[in-house]
């Protein structure tokens, strides 16, 4: 079953588009850690406000381009939240089984995938998979040159998405299809590394989803996830992002309060806004504490 995707594109990118539609309507940028478009807050040195775009259609892109070999050396820098570094991790996926599937441990059940604003003529790979098929499955990206230990990573790149952008992603407790909520409030937040290729977007933000900003959970309609930007470069580093930094963008259903429910969260998602091309690896991705 490891080969095996659930792609809900519809629902996941309606509810990971956050960024891009408080950007269309003229969010106000800081530069202070985060702004009102990716809902950041102002802790130390781990977004910069990155807005993005209006979700209007979630059509998938099924083209592709051909990938960049670019990738730099392994770097040490650290960005993180107000809660500082990671102490122990509980690792989500480390890619190096080199499958589609996150690491089937803690009860959680998922599989990547990827989404995107169906700008016609644009490409992106992997490319979606809206109805699950699995004839492409979402694979993973060699590292050459190797960032320390790790010689694998997530990655998706395209270019030409004009309306929000594109993205990629899983699920937390996705059982034959059946996406349920997943219980983390035993973690501070997630940790993970991420770079760009050569010439990318650099408009990057995390969301995740929980019942209020995913329509899983039936709440939303315009389903705002909880989110923060991302000063992603061309070299490595590694991000730190409490749950008590996640902020919703404010252009969706506003959730009823104003932080993330930990104990149900759906889904955890990476998204480039709109840029000429795109190019985003992530890599190490775990809940932290």
């Amino acid at each position: 079953m490891k080969t095996r995707i659930f792609l809900r594109a519809f629902n996941l990118a309606v509810c990971g588009l956050a960024v891009a539609a408080f950007a269309a309507c003229g969010g106000d940028d800081d530069g202070g850690g985060g702004s009102g478009g990716a809902g950041g807050s102002g802790s130390a040195g781990s977004t910069t406000s990155a807005g993005t775009v209006d979700p209007s259609t979630t059509t998938a892109s099924t083209g592709t381009t051909d990938p960049a070999t670019t990738s730099s050396a392994a770097s040490t820098s650290a960005s993180t939240g107000a809660g500082g570094g990671p102490q122990t991790i509980e690792m989500i996926d480390d890619m190096e089984d080199n499958d589609n599937a996150i690491l089937a441990k803690g009860g959680r059940v998922g599989y990547w995938y990827t989404f995107n604003d169906g700008s016609e003529g644009a490409t992106q790979t992997p490319p979606p998979d809206p109805e699950g098929t699995g004839e492409e499955p979402f694979t993973m990206t060699a590292l050459e040159p190797a960032r320390s230990q790790s010689t694998y990573a997530a990655r998706s790149w395209g270019e030409g998405f004009e309306t929000w952008g594109a993205g990629f992603g899983f699920d937390l407790n996705s059982p034959e299809g059946a996406k349920a909520s997943y219980d983390a409030s035993a973690y501070t937040g997630i940790t993970f590394w991420a770079k760009l290729g050569a010439g990318s977007g650099t408009s990057v933000t995390v969301l995740i989803s929980d019942p209020g900003t995913d329509p899983t959970g039936g709440s939303c309609s315009e389903c705002d996830a909880w989110q923060k930007s991302l000063p992603v470069t061309e070299e490595w580093q590694q991000f730190t992002i409490p749950f008590a930094d996640l902020k919703q963008g404010g252009w969706g259903d506003a959730a009823g309060t104003d932080q993330i429910d930990a104990t149900k969260l759906y889904a955890i998602q990476f998204q480039i806004g709109i840029a000429p091309k795109f190019d985003l690896y992530i890599d190490d991705l775990g809940f932290y504490n």
